[in-house]
């Protein structure tokens, strides 16, 4: 008997890691993955200094004191970095240093990219828990520029970084260190999702840009021109509308659209997208193209698949001043400085088999810098055995509203007013084969009506995707395209071949016109990471071929780079264009362009560019740089010069000063050219207009609401524990929403309106409670997920409730002594609540924070009482009082038959 409590003393007390670590669970996925999903047995509380202090005292880690897994969650909001944590998705993304090192980690393809180099990054590295993602210190310290420095003894992290962090930067600008740690782990047990249904109608949102200019060149005095947008619910669907000016301020553009979106199919007939009014059409394999025009739209492709080709189309909102750049794998492939129509447009982006992270960053008149990321996982068109992919549009190729005297915009493809229909459907017969088909009714480039049809297969053969389609048309025309992507020596690479004969006009390949028709294209791209000392660096390659029926060719090459360099991102490209007429003449041509991007200090944004020719002759083209500062919240200033070589050479001096209100932005620009003598003035108002569902009104806002979401939070403890503010109920200042434009705090009244939020497919929200002047709070979760879209405006009541703190003492009764026991798990039970479960550390102590104050029941955790016959000697009932801190002991026995 005395044996077996040896036994089991040595159980609880000297071997719980070993238990802990032994029960790690292994997770499955597809594809299958080994990622370790931690077990709560395993927990670890450190103490994380930086420059000499305390960030936090509690940082929950697993494993081994040796070799910790630390969560990159938790990390990432004490130090302000710019990642999101997904742990649900098993997915990490964001941006690194002043010079925004793009960061990517996806769980389910095993990919690690940081700054355009592959990190090596084992499964058996990583670990899962409910709320974030862990990663083992030696390896995180590969991937975040910060080493970890572990005392063993006395359970404490030094952070040393090897270079500036976001909260570093902010304390020497602020003259003080906030700690973000969140007080309590009872709270973020898991993320609270707030339902986002479609409604009838809400009140829509509004943006408008207003701009006056005068120069030397005009003979009125003033040009003034618009941009006004909104955005709501109606109908059960969103309803996105938007009126442009021309320069004159006459009305000249307007777009009007009704969409659903479900990224689950929810929709009638498994729809993912279904679309009204200013849409555009799917692209076919060959024939035609995504065009613009009013009609209709359906489509149950998932929402962030690319298409058939290995290719993706990307639009979306480009508000006047504002200019856009594409980032493919961490390297630049295009950009747009002035927007068409009010928005962008990248078409046929060529994407690389597998995992393909697209940064879409913008950046604004005033300084400011957005990004977007979408995650695209091109799969060469291959669907999973037994699913369908339906994709329909039909327009008239028009706006849905014109102006009187409005011109309709050539989309360079003809067919202007004509009607267009789309269909395009995909069935995975097997998981290695897939049928594609389509149909069209459109007007070509000739000029005449086409109805043409295609039919393809995609397979996945030794490691290859391969594509075939064949197409034709009721004229006679045909076309014969195949294709492969895939891995050669390390390098994704794609090549496509298309053949056409007897007149087949394939728009999306369209580069000779109507008056030279092709009659062959090839295209290759390829991207790699080329290893260099120190770094890698990232290329991206694409060669095409074209053949005309009148005998020439035309040959394009691009070649792309992107890295960091002394903390500076740069950008560098060549194009290269080779024609050759039908009677030989040949005219060759090459460009190349430098582009650089640095934040420095976190305060100044710096950008410059250089572009130039190398054929036919070597010769500057152009210069510009670009410097925006921040001035505290309020002022921003922003300088420039800008340099045209050539015939036409001119330095151009910028310069603008922008007040930053709550209720919009007010900008001055100018600038002044340095050889023709000429000016410019202008004048910039930009703002947006929400509904506030708490006081029944509308606010005014910076610029944002309508091309984003939106949300009213209010922060306050919950006396009557209704989850509702309502008399009574105590607001609670100086709590932190991150997740929007800007990083905001509630006020004396408990609320924040937060703008700026993203409208993708999903969205999130942190919390920080951690400057709340309260010792003992329970909160909600600090994670808010919620489904965003255009104009919403969702109000969130945070309700908190009054806690206490709870120190209890679990031991056993030996020789006479009291000795603690490790690994114990314990509850606290309170009746209509969830359980609240801990375990006890190496002295028999455990600490529940941030208890809801109220009477409670301490007991012991079922399924290891019964495991290990023991039991409390006496019950322990405890009265938990506001802001209180309750010291409790409980004593533990073991069943005659277990000693």
């Amino acid at each position: 008997m005395g044996f077996l409590m040896v036994a089991l003393m040595q159980a609880l007390v000297v071997t719980p890691d070993v238990a802990a670590l032994a029960d790690a669970r292994v997770m499955e996925s597809e594809p299958a993955r080994t990622v370790r999903e931690l077990s709560p047995d395993d927990m670890l509380l450190f103490a994380l200094t930086l420059d000499g202090r305390t960030v936090t005292d509690g940082l929950t880690a697993y494993g081994t004191p040796e070799e910790p897994w630390l969560p990159v969650g938790e990390l990432a909001r004490l130090l302000d970095l710019d990642l999101a944590v997904m742990p649900d998705e098993g997915r990490i993304e964001g941006t690194l240093g002043e010079d925004r090192r793009a960061i990517f980690i996806d769980l389910a393809t095993r990919t690690a990219r940081v700054g355009g180099r592959d990190v090596a990054l084992s499964p058996s590295e990583v670990g899962v828990m409910p709320t974030d993602i862990y990663i083992r210190a030696g390896a995180l310290a590969g991937i975040l520029p910060i080493d970890f420095a572990v005392d063993v003894e006395a359970l404490t992290i030094t952070l040393r970084p090897r270079e500036t962090l976001p909260v570093q930067a902010r304390a020497a600008r602020l003259r003080r260190l906030q700690g973000l740690s969140r007080p309590g782990s009872n709270a973020e047990e898991a993320v609270l999702q707030i339902d986002t249904p479609y409604r009838l109608a809400s009140p829509p949102a509004f943006d408008a840009i207003l701009e006056a200019v005068t120069d030397s060149r005009r003979e009125q005095a003033v040009s003034r021109r618009y941009d006004l947008r909104f955005a709501g619910d109606l109908l059960y669907s969103n309803v996105q509308g938007y009126i442009g000016s021309d320069n004159e301020g006459v009305p000249s553009t307007a777009r009007l659209m009704l969409e659903r979106r479900s990224s689950e199919g929810a929709l009638p007939f498994g729809a993912t997208r279904m679309s009204l009014g200013d849409i555009f059409t799917p692209t076919l394999a060959l024939g035609p193209r995504s065009v613009a025009g009013r009609g209709i739209a359906f489509s149950t492709a998932p929402l962030s698949q690319a298409n058939l080709l290995n290719t993706i189309d990307l639009r979306g909102e480009l508000p006047i001043g504002y200019d856009v750049e594409l980032y493919v794998n961490d390297v630049l492939r295009s950009g747009q400085r002035t927007p068409v129509e009010g928005r962008y447009e990248f078409l046929g982006v060529a994407l690389v088999r597998g995992v393909n992270v697209i940064r879409i960053v913008t950046y604004g008149p005033r300084g400011e810098r957005s990004e977007v990321v979408r995650v695209v996982n091109a799969g060469g068109g291959l669907l999973p055995k037994g699913e369908t992919a339906i994709d329909i549009g039909l327009i008239q190729q028009q706006p849905l509203l014109r102006f009187r005297g409005q011109a309709m915009e050539d989309s360079g493809i003809g067919g202007v007013g004509d009607p267009r229909l789309v269909l395009s459907v995909a069935h995975g017969l097997t998981e290695t084969f897939s049928l594609i088909g389509g149909a069209s009714l459109y007007s070509s480039s000739a000029g005449d009506q086409r109805e043409m049809a295609t039919l393809g297969v995609r397979a996945s053969l030794w490691g290859f995707a391969v594509q075939l389609d064949a197409a034709g048309d009721q004229s006679g025309g045909l076309a014969l395209a195949s294709g492969a992507s895939g891995n050669i020596l390390g390098t994704p690479v794609y090549l496509r071949h298309s053949e056409y004969r007897d007149g087949f006009i394939d728009e999306t390949g369209l580069t000779g016109g109507v008056d030279r028709p092709l009659v062959r294209k090839t295209v290759l791209t390829a991207s790699r990471n080329l290893p260099l000392p120190g770094f890698s660096l990232p290329v991206s390659m694409s060669l095409m071929r074209d053949g005309f029926a009148d005998g020439g060719t035309s040959w394009t090459a691009t070649a792309r780079t992107s890295t960091s360099l002394l903390r500076t991102l740069v950008s560098t490209g060549v194009d290269y264009t080779r024609d050759t007429s039908g009677t030989g003449a040949t005219q060759e041509r090459m460009i190349g362009t430098f582009d650089l991007s640095r934040l420095i200090n976190f305060t100044w944004q710096l950008r410059g560019s250089l572009s130039y020719d190398l054929l036919p002759e070597a010769r500057m083209r152009g210069a510009s740089v670009t410097i925006d500062r921040s001035v505290g919240d309020r002022l921003a200033m922003r300088l420039g010069y800008g340099q045209s070589f050539g015939e036409m050479r001119d330095g151009t001096v910028q310069g603008g000063l922008v007040l930053r209100m709550p209720f919009g932005d007010f900008a001055l620009t100018g600038d002044y050219a340095t050889a023709s003598k000429d000016w410019r003035v202008g004048l910039r108002i930009a703002f947006g207009a929400l509904f506030d569902p708490d006081r029944r009104r509308y606010a005014l806002t910076p610029p944002g609401p309508s091309t984003s979401a939106s949300v009213v939070f209010r922060s306050f403890i919950d006396a009557d524990e209704d989850g509702v503010f309502s008399p009574g109920d105590e607001p609670v200042p100086q709590v932190g929403i991150g997740g929007g434009a800007r990083q905001s705090l509630t006020r004396e009244d408990g609320r924040a309106l937060v703008t700026g939020l993203s409208a993708g497919p999903t969205g999130r929200l942190q919390v920080d409670t951690g400057n709340v002047d309260r010792l003992y709070l329970a909160t909600p979760p600090a994670t808010i997920g919620f489904a965003p879209r255009p104009g919403q405006v969702l109000h969130i009541p945070y309700a908190m409730t009054a806690a206490g703190e709870v120190w209890a003492r679990i031991f056993l009764r030996r020789g006479g002594e009291d000795v603690g026991i490790s690994a114990v798990r314990v509850q606290l039970m309170r009746e209509g609540q969830p359980a609240l479960t801990a375990a006890t550390e190496y002295d028999g102590s455990v600490i529940f924070s941030n208890v809801p104050a109220g009477r409670y029941l301490l007991e012991l955790d079922p399924d290891q009482a019964r495991s290990l016959r023991m039991r409390l000697k006496a019950p322990v009932e405890l009265a938990v009082a506001p802001d209180g801190a309750q010291e409790i002991q409980a004593e533990i026995v073991f069943d005659r038959d277990g000693t």
